[in-house]
């Protein structure tokens, strides 16, 4: 039923919870993971006419890019999956996200979701909203550090 799951990662506290979750389903159908993380553009936060400030971003984000590189090999090394695979995108986490996971053909997404309600969901939105809306397969969200339901 899943061949590839993709798992989009932000290296926050729940990322070895939302791994864990991945683990047991591609285990279970032997599907192969693809860990996902998306660096945003900098590109708004300097002057496009600065050639100097573009510089600079370029710089900043090689230095994040191989940073992000260093954490999600070490992530990615958590899967108890027998294939994994990981990538790192620039640019709108959502669009990253499902762009990613037509490419690649998934048939799963599993993602966290950090539960954001009210203004703060008004300000930041939500980007597991988003690719379940926008997704072209089934999406599975975490609500991470909750106590999850075992068996009947």
């Amino acid at each position: 039923m899943f061949g590839k799951i993709v798992v989009p990662i932000d290296f926050s506290e729940y990322t070895d919870e939302i791994l864990a979750y991945a683990s047991e389903i591609a285990g279970r159908f032997n599907a192969s993971v693809h860990v996902i993380h998306v660096v945003p553009t900098m590109d708004y936060f300097t002057p496009y006419e600065s050639f100097m400030a573009a510089e600079y971003v370029e710089a900043m984000q090689r230095d994040i890019e191989s940073e992000t590189a260093k954490q999600l090999d070490a992530a990615a090394a958590k899967v108890k999956a027998a294939n994994v695979t990981r990538a790192i995108r620039m640019g709108s986490a959502f669009i990253e996200i499902t762009a990613y996971a037509d490419s690649v053909g998934a048939d799963l997404i599993v993602m966290g979701t950090h539960g954001r309600g009210g203004l703060e969901h008004i300000l930041l939105g939500s980007v597991a909203e988003k690719v379940v809306r926008k997704s072209s397969c089934p999406v599975l969200t975490i609500r991470p550090g909750q106590r999850h339901r075992k068996g009947p």
